[in-house]
């Protein structure tokens, strides 16, 4: 039994979406239509792919199966497409869509993968920045096709690459008089609790939260606080300096994509870049 093209992409775009109302406007169709299209895909291969509720559609274990099928022929179509019309066998396109957390995305993962990118044009690069917790469900959902974590994978199915550590020191703004305040990302990060067990500072901390560590550079720099910071971006700013150098609080940085029998040249590459990229732009 052949898959219907029209039914394929209609389920492909809701399960990026998320919604009825914005895949029906990017497949250019009715909410209807589109119902009707997930509706057939359905009873064609006798299993249900979404759970409707309140808050829109959800993929069931079957849609999440049919979402990595979808992932692979979108890629394989892009890799075939691009040698066709470029002529060229080591040329290669496609989408390269990656997430991972502030403390890497610019400052290791993209300048990793900015070679391949000036040797491929043809690759479209979509990155992401998130919080920890909400990595592995842009991976799950398809959002994304790596994602770069300071866990191990938990999940079956799910390959993960060690690229390295990342090393964290006390910093703060030279030569000023620093309150003895700590800044964060969060309530829910844990970073600075870390590094004063680590370092045998007792008792409660006041924190700062600045959403990001851009946030948390840029209030450090003011001499508003302390800041526990990756070696990688501290050792690129001099107005900031580092309290104890040999107090170092260390974090994994894995790579995660899911297993899949046959990988676009895209993919190899981009694992290539990052294995050899990553570990480089953290120092380890």
């Amino acid at each position: 039994m052949a898959l219907s093209s029209l039914q394929l992409e209609a389920f492909y775009v809701l399960a990026q979406c998320g919604q009825f109302t914005a895949a029906g406007k990017r497949l250019g169709i009715t909410q209807s239509a589109l119902s009707q299209r997930i509706s057939n895909l359905e009873e064609d291969l006798g299993t249900t792919l979404f759970i409707r509720d309140r808050t829109g559609p959800k993929l069931t274990e079957a849609g999440l199966e049919l979402l990595r099928f979808c992932q692979a022929k979108e890629g394989l179509e892009a890799e075939v497409i691009s040698l066709v019309r470029n002529g060229q066998k080591n040329q290669i396109g496609g989408v390269l869509r990656i997430a991972g957390f502030s403390t890497v995305m610019d400052s290791v993962v993209l300048p990793s993968l900015a070679p391949l990118l000036i040797t491929h044009p043809n690759i479209q690069l979509v990155g992401l920045t998130a919080e920890l917790v909400d990595l592995p469900e842009l991976l799950r959902t398809g959002k994304v096709d790596f994602i770069v974590s300071d866990q191990a994978p938990k999940q079956h199915g799910i390959q993960g690459l060690f690229m390295g550590e990342e090393s964290y020191v006390l910093v703060e703004k030279r030569g000023a008089a620093v309150p003895n305040i700590y800044l964060d990302h969060d309530e829910d990060d844990q970073t600075t609790h870390r590094y004063c067990k680590l370092a045998g500072i007792k008792g409660r901390i006041q924190r700062h939260f600045l959403d990001d560590v851009s946030g948390i550079i840029a209030a450090t720099a003011l001499g508003l606080g302390k800041a526990v910071l990756p070696v990688h971006l501290v050792k690129k700013l001099s107005h900031l300096r580092i309290l104890n150098p040999r107090m170092r609080l260390t974090s994994n940085v894995y790579l995660h994509y899911y297993n899949q029998a046959y990988y676009t040249k895209l993919h190899e590459l981009t694992v290539e870049a990052l294995q050899v990229g990553v570990p480089k732009h953290l120092g380890t």
